[in-house]
């Protein structure tokens, strides 16, 4: 019997491979190669990635007809990939984003641990429901936050294995690639990984380096670091942002609710910024000084860094959002262990669901900053709350198949995270 009964878990798994397999390569390819407008002609952000990045190249000076915010190193990576003919490079862009959406789970799984528990794949397609949004915004414009979201979940799996110069070398890329990661550095630091702090240093001299020195010459890499500071500004600015038909930012939203009364909404965007730096605050004071390889505590905090500063950003995207995956998945999984209190597991399954209800929720498109910024606030917080909660709460087995739920004491813990005190 139990035979059979793990027979039929090891088949619901595949079914759960192939049907999330499926809905990444209908959503990398349904609008883009079979869509009403033509291949390529269809790619929008990649063709922005392909022409901008031989413009730096060539003329060491950011483009001025669309707007191109990527660092040096980046323009560098893409430069390297707009070698061939836009038909060759864009087909290997896109397979490389498909690539790195399937990596993404890949490395979920068998960091925290799904491959070995038959039965356990099913929770990747219902991560992704939550997930699919932000996945199909990336994978239909072809950019690059599925590459990036997976340099970190490729760190933060190096880091649980104590693999410190591969998460080093992971780390560094991802903040290379886009900087909104650029937290994790100082999160290394913060928990004492003193190794993989120093690895993702040193490859970040590189990547910030030697990379741009080579691709633009001595001489022409300052000018483009010039160029980019303006692009940065340029990107940013309120007038630019008003116009910008597919920006979700929090202050956008936040001036729709207010009626465009401009105190108003930046007191509530303001609310909102107070709300993501207290979870942060919760976030660091629970990891302060551990160096425990814990992977569902290393990708909750590493999630919380990268969302927190991704969601209140002026320059928000939809696809910007690819990294709430993390949480959602650490939410189910914590949900489905049987070695967890039933309290914690409940909390975890009820943020989850909450979550999708969000996701489902109608509103028209100014008011999209504030309902992205609820749901990345309610994973990340019900993440953090739950991995926190693991070592207050257990099960102890006690025999004979029973178990019994103990609870220690939660509050006392906490406040000694706070004050920055050692347990004792």
């Amino acid at each position: 019997m139990r035979f059979g009964s793990e027979r039929t878990a090891r088949r619901l798994d595949r079914v759960a491979v192939i049907g999330l397999v499926g809905w990444l390569l209908f959503d990398l390819t349904a609008r883009t190669v079979f869509g009403s407008v033509p291949w390529p002609q269809s790619v929008v952000d990649y063709r922005i990635i392909y022409d901008g990045s031989r413009h730096v190249v060539e003329t060491h000076t950011y483009p001025t007809d669309n707007p191109y915010p990527y660092p040096p190193p980046a323009v560098a990576l893409h430069a390297a990939s707009a070698v061939f003919p836009f038909k060759v490079s864009v087909a290997l862009w896109l397979a490389l984003t498909g690539v790195a959406a399937a990596a993404v789970y890949v490395a979920l799984a068998r960091t925290l641990g799904l491959l070995a528990r038959p039965g356990q794949l099913i929770l990747l397609p219902l991560a992704h429901v939550v997930a699919a949004y932000y996945f199909q915004w990336d994978m239909r414009s072809v950019n690059s936050n599925l590459i990036v979201l997976a340099a970190l979940v490729f760190g933060c799996a190096a880091l649980a294995r104590a693999r410190d110069g591969a998460a080093g070398f992971w780390f560094a890329l991802s903040v290379a690639l886009k900087l909104l990661p650029v937290l994790v550095l100082p999160y290394l630091a913060w928990t004492r990984r003193w190794r993989a702090f120093a690895w993702a240093v040193a490859f970040s001299l590189v990547f910030w380096g030697a990379v741009p020195v080579a691709a633009f010459g001595v001489t022409g890499a300052g000018p483009v670091y010039e160029g980019w500071a303006v692009e940065i500004t340029r990107a940013t600015d309120a007038q630019t942002k008003s116009h910008h038909p597919i920006l979700i930012s929090l202050d956008k939203a936040a001036l729709h609710v207010c009626a465009s009364d401009a105190a108003q909404a930046k007191a509530l965007s303001l609310a909102v910024c107070v709300v993501w730096g207290l979870l942060g605050v919760c976030g660091a004071a629970a990891c302060w000084g551990n160096r425990e390889r814990d992977a569902r505590s290393i990708l909750t905090h590493v999630s919380l860094l990268v969302l927190g500063p991704v969601a209140v950003n002026p320059y928000l995207e939809a696809y910007h959002l690819v990294p709430l995956v993390v949480p959602a998945l650490v939410l189910l999984v914590v949900g489905a262990d049987p070695t967890c209190g039933r309290s914690v597991r409940g909390f975890a399954l009820a943020a989850f669901a909450l979550a999708v209800l969000i996701l489902k929720v109608s509103s028209p498109w100014p008011l999209r900053g504030l309902l992205v910024n609820t749901q990345a606030l309610v994973l990340c917080g019900a993440a953090v709350g739950v991995v926190y909660g693991r070592a207050k709460w257990r099960v102890r087995d006690k025999g004979m198949g029973q178990v019994e739920e103990v609870r220690q004491n939660g509050f006392t813990g906490l406040v000694r995270r706070l004050a920055l005190y050692p347990k004792s």
